[in-house]
């Protein structure tokens, strides 16, 4: 582990995220969203549910607890004007609507990210950190759901959400994420994938300035054969400095609040490295079930909502350890100034 002497260790960094999903929450929003069914041993995708907030006024939302009953393999979630997708709430097609996780949250915001078969989970931020969702908009989340019970199951995914007075507002908080879609994970064997996206650019280009900013909250993102992830700066000489580093399997939260924020002190550059066991004798892609990702949702201070996906992936051969490492080039990566 390459932190520098500012962080602490990754047991403690573990340790603070288990400790901040037991954290009380006094929900100012309440909401279940309809069940649904699931057969025994049935696969559920393309699948959007969404609740219209009916909010006159602009929410600024500093905790959100999420809870389900069990089959959801993950799901993201975004606020967007209500006029966005239009149709009645509850449960529908994806496609119909044409829903689309980047469209979504560059159109409004980044609202909660479900750690995969996490059964319940907290985001909270740092007091006066909120995201504000402003007046007239509605959440909606691509859900998907995969049951492995012996029998079929109705399951139900509910919010409670802690709002605060724009007075207590301190500081608004924009979206970070990458995905990595060049997955080709060799089986038999411990690998892992790397990715660098330089933002420096897009900073220079929608703000005028160079990267200042700081990163308050991570949630890493993998499926069943996940066992490593790594978020990172890096400075224009390739030195790179831990933001967040976990080893873990699914079912757990894998978000955590940083708290202090980490600046990043000038580095242009951010890095996101994903790491697998794979003990199958076939090769892993990226997809649903029965296939692995690497994702991870930043929330940061910057005047921009970032999202980057992988380009061409270059297979390194196996190092020392006989870890079969892998770089992916940065693909398209898009900033827009948040209103």
């Amino acid at each position: 582990m390459r932190s520098l002497p500012v962080l602490v260790p990754l047991i403690l960094l573990v340790a603070c995220a288990q400790q901040s999903a037991s954290d009380e929450i006094q929900p100012t929003l309440r909401h279940s969203f309809e069940p649904i069914m699931v057969d025994r041993g049935e696969e559920v995708s393309n699948t959007c549910q969404s609740w219209t907030l009916n909010n006159d006024e602009p929410l600024f939302v500093s905790k959100i607890r999420q809870t389900n009953d069990g089959a959801w393999h993950h799901s993201n979630w975004f606020f967007v004007p209500e006029d966005t997708y239009p149709g009645p709430d509850g449960t529908w097609s994806c496609d119909e609507r044409g829903f689309h996780d980047v469209t979504a949250g560059l159109e409004g915001g980044a609202f909660f990210a479900q750690s995969t078969q996490a059964l319940q989970e907290l985001q909270a931020f740092q007091q006066g950190a909120v995201l504000e969702i402003p007046p007239r908009h509605k959440i909606v989340g691509g859900v998907h759901l995969v049951n492995i019970s012996a029998s079929a199951l109705e399951t139900a995914l509910s919010f409670e959400i802690e709002t605060v007075p724009e007075d207590e507002v301190k500081v608004r908080l924009r979206p970070i994420a990458f995905t990595n879609t060049a997955l080709d994970i060799d089986p038999q064997a411990e690998s892992r994938y790397g990715m660098t996206c330089d933002l420096a650019p897009q900073f220079q280009n929608v703000l005028g300035s160079a990267p200042d900013y700081n990163i308050y909250y991570v949630l890493a993102h993998y499926h069943e054969w996940g066992n490593y992830f790594r978020l990172s700066f890096v400075d224009d000489l390739g030195a790179d400095r831990t933001i967040f580093e976990l080893e873990g399997s699914i079912g757990e939260p894998l978000g955590i609040t940083l708290d202090p924020p980490i600046h990043s002190q000038g580095a242009g550059r951010l890095r996101v490295e994903c790491g697998y066991i794979n003990d199958t004798d076939r090769r892993l892609t990226y997809g649903l079930a029965g296939k692995e990702m690497c994702v991870f949702l930043a929330y940061s201070d910057a005047d921009l909502k970032i999202g980057a996906t992988s380009g061409e992936n270059t297979a390194m051969g196996p190092n020392a350890d006989g870890v079969f490492m892998n770089e992916t080039a940065c693909g398209p990566l898009v900033a827009v100034r948040a209103k």
